[in-house]
């Protein structure tokens, strides 16, 4: 039986050895507080307001060691909203095409009258 040892990262990468691994924790570790500091900062240069509360709080309390969760996370949220075919542009939802179409002629008439 062959036997394979290696050391595993939290990211799930394998290493050969032990200094490989925690260089890469600790790059990946930067990276990811990197992204958090500029999203919490894009949060407070757009309208925080407009923002639930409980998202904020969850965001800004959110801790360097929970980084990976909480990106991961907003990873799978954006790629849904990407390939979701969902349409926010006009302040509601609805999905792209015929449907958005015969919704965004209601709402013209309905602003008109």
């Amino acid at each position: 039986m062959l036997e394979i040892s290696g050391f595993r990262s939290f990211t799930g990468h394998l290493f050969e050895n032990k200094e490989d691994c925690v260089a890469w924790e600790n790059r990946a570790m930067a990276m990811q507080k990197e992204v958090m500091e500029n999203f919490k900062n894009d949060i407070i240069a757009s309208d925080p307001e407009s923002f639930p509360e409980e998202l904020l709080k969850a965001i800004n309390n959110c801790e360097e060691k929970d980084y990976a969760g909480h990106l991961q996370a907003l990873a799978k949220i954006a790629y849904w909203f990407s390939n979701s075919r969902l349409n926010y542009d006009m302040n509601f939802v609805c999905y792209e095409g015929k449907e958005q179409k015969e919704i965004e002629e209601w709402l013209s008439r309905k602003a008109i009258e």
